[in-house]
């Protein structure tokens, strides 16, 4: 009978050296053709977009009374107790509070994080990242319930790694290479959750006086409206070099809605942590509805998240795009590649 044995690896990670897959550049969305790029020239992304707000430097603005900006019940409606952030503590502790936000609000988002949280896991790890408590740790899910198939991966000083693998078909390593790959095999998420955290970040950064032009925005976040126009996709760069010190979010606005026959979203949310950079883009607002024609194509440009790393064209190897529309709960594998330091393989018998 074939026994499968438990694997205990302690390594000291160097870096990450790719992820998986680009998806095709040429989509649609709600039959309005559009294309997502990033510019060779670092500084386009410049002449486009503008840093409407950030993190740096955000003071949350005062609203009179009580009133919450998300569901906008009252202090007779609702209660506000509780300590909110703009950016979730699981990707960094922080005190960047809101005043803005009821308790009804702030645990319906907890839930997004909790998505969130599950989608970003391995990266915190690898990274070392501190949440609100202490460095997380990434359990696997089990296959049909069996423990024996469950792996334990943690963070120990000195930026090493403790893998626990049962199933030993989620790892490969070259010992010649020193490279290393861990198949994370994620337990159930909502993408469509994890989106819509993302989607708290922006409006929170977004000046209040934007706010008429984005209601929907606010009412579908608070489940009070159904159905929303978007764009799923979240564009994430895996960065091989650089780690960001404490998580930040920037929130960017398009100079010009139109340009010739372009169309530009407004809004574009860019979240920094770990060696991490995501970016979305915030619902379309009114002010962008206005200007839709059909003649007119939607250009997603992207910001050039490759400078961090000092690297272009064909050497990027860790951007993905990853559809967030999805609105019911999902597994993936997911499989990362790294090169270590050193290892200490060790294969006890049973």
């Amino acid at each position: 009978m074939f026994q499968i044995l438990k694997l205990c690896i302690i390594i000291q990670i160097l870096s990450i050296i790719q992820i998986t897959k680009k998806k095709p550049l040429g989509l649609t969305f709600q039959s309005i053709p559009y294309i997502y790029y990033m510019e060779p020239n670092i500084l386009a992304f410049w002449e486009k977009y503008e840093l409407l707000s950030s993190s740096e430097n955000y003071s949350a603005e005062k609203i009179k009374g009580k009133i919450c900006r998300y569901c906008e019940k009252n202090e007779n409606e609702t209660t506000f107790k509780q300590i909110t952030h703009l950016i979730p503590e699981l990707i960094g502790e922080n005190d960047i509070h809101t005043f803005d936000e009821c308790d009804s609000c702030n645990n319906l988002f907890s839930g997004y994080e909790s998505n969130f949280a599950v989608f970003i896991r391995p990266y915190l790890i690898l990274g070392g990242i501190k949440g609100k408590t202490k460095i997380p740790a990434f359990h696997s899910r089990t296959e049909k319930g069996n423990e024996e198939t469950r792996t334990i991966f943690k963070h120990r000083e000195g930026n090493r790694k403790e893998l626990h693998l049962q199933d030993l078909d989620d790892y490969t390593i070259d010992e010649e290479t020193k490279t290393f790959s861990i198949t994370f095999r994620k337990s159930s998420f909502t993408p469509l959750k994890v989106y819509k955290a993302l989607l708290k970040i922006g409006l929170s950064l977004l000046p209040v006086k934007y706010d008429e032009f984005n209601r929907h925005s606010f009412e579908w976040i608070t489940n009070r409206k159904e159905d929303l126009n978007f764009i799923p996709s979240a564009f994430i760069t895996t960065l091989k070099g650089k780690k960001f010190t404490k998580a930040y979010a920037e929130l960017y606005r398009a100079k010009k809605l139109v340009i010739e026959n372009e169309m530009f979203p407004e809004h574009i949310l860019i979240l920094h942590f770990a060696n991490q950079v995501f970016q979305i883009f915030l619902p379309f607002s009114d002010e962008l509805k206005k200007e839709d024609a059909p003649n007119r194509n939607l250009s997603l440009l992207l910001f050039p998240s490759y400078a961090y790393d000092e690297i272009i064209g064909e050497q990027i190897n860790g951007f993905r795009s990853y559809d967030l529309g999805v609105s019911t709960p999902i597994t993936e594998n997911h499989k990362i590649s790294f090169s270590y330091e050193q290892a200490d393989i060790q294969i006890p018998h049973k």
